[in-house]
């Protein structure tokens, strides 16, 4: 079955809060300076029995040694998908292609109107499916139901392109990346779909920092484990 994950900055407490809440595959949060660490933030990932994935740096400019480096944590992890917004993609896929070859290139849907939507996923190699941007900023003010249709329509053209999800529990007029368990009816139709498809990639529980606790962390593996059992029911 699919499986989820959450995000965080890779130092040692964020690793234990994320192994006590249950998760069991993580993606890496990253800047130039933890990347240019990565011997030692690779040492401390290798501890903990997780799957990873990592987001490439946000800032758009990045030497060549940041970029090389970014391939070789993906290596030393062998990460599930190196995650990146389209600038990134646009600038850095080759030499990352290069460093790395056969690494997969996650890009990230953000603000694009429905037509671009489109576009991103049709022109892209690689996807990663934002559920909260799609619902915040192409798809703003509709109802669940029409999200779903969106997210069922988008894996039946582009599932076999879908390397990575990010699932925060996003409702309209609440902010942005909070637990999935604050948005149940959406997250739990989101895990229907992926299901139905096979995904094999980490479903993040992206989240702010404030919610980045063994509390709020737990309550989402506990929706979790509670819709494996439903659906195992079915």
């Amino acid at each position: 079955m699919i499986e989820i994950a959450t995000k965080f900055k890779p130092d040692a407490k964020s690793f234990e809060t994320a192994r006590q809440a249950g998760f069991r595959r993580a993606e890496i949060w990253t800047d130039a300076e933890i990347l240019l660490d990565h011997h030692a933030v690779g040492n401390l990932a290798k501890q903990y029995s997780l799957d990873y994935a990592i987001h490439f740096p946000n800032r758009i400019e990045q030497p060549p040694e940041v970029v090389a480096a970014a391939a070789a944590l993906y290596r030393e992890l062998d990460a599930k998908a190196l995650v990146m917004h389209q600038p990134h993609q646009d600038r850095y896929a080759q030499a990352l292609s290069e460093a790395c070859p056969g690494i997969k290139l996650a890009v990230e849907n953000h603000r694009l109107t429905r037509e671009q939507f489109d576009a991103w996923a049709t022109n892209n190699t690689g996807l990663t499916l934002d559920v909260e941007h799609l619902w915040w900023l192409t798809l703003p003010g509709e109802p669940l139901s029409r999200v779903l249709a969106e997210i069922r329509s988008f894996l039946d053209r582009f599932a076999h392109k879908l390397y990575h999800v990010h699932l925060p529990g996003y409702w309209p007029g609440t902010g942005e990346h909070r637990p999935m368990y604050c948005s149940r009816d959406l997250v739990r139709g989101t895990w229907d779909l992926l299901e139905e498809v096979g995904f094999t990639g980490l479903i993040v529980s992206e989240v702010n920092v404030e919610f980045q606790n063994v509390q709020d962390m737990t309550m989402d593996v506990l929706l979790f484990e509670r819709w494996k059992l439903d659906r195992q029911g079915r």
